[in-house]
């Protein structure tokens, strides 16, 4: 077998790997790029099935990671599709207290906006009603963040795959990993076999599995979630991005409004559990061996209620009945509106959530980062060009990053 030499592998094609397939190039013009895809295109899963938001970084603690990427990476994605001329909306986001709870959660959301150099405004209802008619403040205040944005994710990861291939990077669709090794930068995909001074681990819900291919051990695992959302009728027009204030302890953003490039208004999503990574629709996607992992995995956690997994699934379960999620369009949207509400079947997406199984604990929207490990007596010593990134599941502004071991630090952002 004849072996392909490249210096950065990078195994993933959607949105995150084709960033840093361009970032790569932009940084290192006359290194070699190669980014292995399994798919025959980058927008099947995740990178075509997010809503498009590019989030403002209002949520996450200060002097973290996440804020501060999610802050100066969404800046420069606005910046981008604004350069590139590719559609977006600069609709603003409006974010209402849906109990009593959530009002006093208020002051620490403003506060973290602050320290993370996001604009958010306190604002009563008539002031709100005027930016976003259909909205229901039920407190009669809410959070207006101007910063939050719009846009087409497929457009998006379009236009910097042309980037990339502009700048001589290359990309392989069709091709399946089936093998990896972190010490020697080996990786056989579509039956050929490769090898990368440096090899990014970007595989999505899949990152984990790749993961143990190349015999790197963790002691994190991925727990996969559907999202389905609710259609409103097509008469029915949005100004605004209208979401609840969430529970900031835990990695959900609740049921909101998203809307895309031709009006179409939403409303979701739920976040149910799921017995499998690509298992969009009744059981499609199902593969017997994982299904019973996830099944055995999720039962446990469900059954000792760990991170309230149990009352979130239960409470979840509900929005997949047309009452549920009336009951939670009417904490957003006028009352009216409920009642014109259908399941959106294209809009289905699933995102892997990270659980630390050393600490029992569903980490809160958590970048893992995972240099390559010897998988036991050396663990914690470098070795090899295998770099394992954890991957923000879902939205555009969520960045993945990512060190290699020969000292070549990267960032994820646009």
């Amino acid at each position: 077998m004849s072996v392909t030499e490249r210096d950065f592998i990078i195994i993933g094609g959607g949105i995150i790997g084709l960033v840093l397939g361009y970032k790569v190039k932009m940084r290192y013009p006359n290194k070699t790029v190669l980014v292995i895809e399994k798919e025959q295109n980058s927008v099947c899963h995740g990178t075509g099935r997010n809503s498009g938001v590019i989030h403002s970084g209002i949520y996450y603690p200060p002097e973290t990671l996440r804020a501060k990427y999610c802050v100066s990476g969404s800046i420069q994605l606005k910046s981008y599709v604004i350069k590139r001329n590719l559609w977006i909306d600069q609709c603003g986001k409006i974010l209402l207290p849906t109990s009593k709870k959530t009002v006093e959660s208020i002051p620490l959301l403003l506060e973290r906006a602050n320290q993370n150099g996001v604009e958010a405004s306190l604002m009563n209802g008539a002031e709100l009603r005027a930016m976003e008619p259909n909205c229901h403040p039920l407190f009669d205040l809410g959070v207006h963040v101007p910063f939050t944005s719009v846009v087409d994710p497929k457009e998006v990861a379009g236009s910097i795959l042309a980037d990339l291939l502009e700048l001589d990077g290359e990309i392989l669709y069709g091709h399946k990993v089936t093998q990896a090794n972190a010490e020697s930068g080996a990786v056989v995909a579509g039956g050929r076999q490769f090898i990368g001074r440096v090899v990014i681990n970007a595989a999505g819900l899949h990152a984990d599995k790749i993961a143990g291919l190349a015999g790197l051990v963790s002691r994190y695992s991925f727990l996969p979630f559907k999202g389905k959302y609710w259609r409103l009728d097509s008469s029915i027009k949005m100004r605004k991005l209208v979401y609840p204030i969430p529970n900031l302890e835990l990695p959900f953003l609740g049921v909101h409004t998203a809307h895309n490039r031709a009006g179409d208004v939403y409303l979701g999503p739920s976040s149910t559990p799921v017995f499998g990574r690509e298992n969009y629709h009744a059981l499609a996607g199902l593969q017997a061996q994982e299904a019973l992992s996830l099944m055995v995995s999720f039962s446990k956690k469900i059954l000792f209620n760990v991170n309230g997994l149990r009352t979130l699934g239960l409470r979840e379960l509900r929005l997949l009945l047309p009452k549920g999620i009336q009951r939670e369009a009417n904490l957003l949207l006028k009352p009216s509106l409920s009642n014109k509400l259908s399941i959106a079947p294209d809009r289905v997406g699933i995102r892997s959530q990270i659980f630390d199984d050393e600490n029992n604990h569903l980490l809160n929207g958590a970048t893992l980062f995972r240099r390559a490990y010897r998988p036991q007596s050396c663990r914690g010593r470098l070795s090899g060009p295998f770099i394992n990134t954890g991957i923000w599941s879902g939205e555009l502004s969520r960045i993945s990053w990512f060190a290699s071991p020969r000292g070549i630090v990267i960032d994820g952002q646009l």
